[in-house]
């Protein structure tokens, strides 16, 4: 079929510029995968992890509920602002990471989630 028949009676410049893009474009379906989107940090409230992956922005960690540790795929957390100063109250807590922690402020201020109270079993 041809383009000017669908297109009826049109301006002379816009047909020679449809003509012209019809023309540039390649025969048959296209092959080509989309490019990939670019995501930007998530900021602080922001949803992290799950399936997607969703990564926090600098000085950010994702907070996952108490006990997710990422074992499930689209698990996902909240990007919150890892604590500067925490209090030296010893109420251990096991990080996803494997490390004991004196408390739950310490394991976030080294980015890590909790696991369970309590300190981690030797392996």
């Amino acid at each position: 079929m041809r383009l000017r028949s669908l297109l009826g009676p049109v301006p002379a410049l816009l047909a020679a510029v449809l003509l012209t893009a019809c023309a540039a474009q390649p025969a048959g379906p296209s092959t080509s995968a989309p490019p990939p989107m670019s995501r930007a940090p998530v900021a602080a409230g922001g949803m992290c992890g799950g399936i997607a992956g969703f990564q926090c922005g600098e000085g950010l960690s994702c907070v996952m509920p108490v006990g997710a540790c990422r074992t499930v795929a689209d698990a996902s957390g909240v990007c919150r602002k890892r604590p500067q100063v925490c209090t030296m109250d010893y109420r251990p807590v096991c990080g996803c990471d494997g490390k004991t922690y004196g408390n739950a402020c310490g394991a976030a201020a080294k980015g890590a989630s909790v696991a369970h109270e309590g300190e981690c079993k030797p392996e």
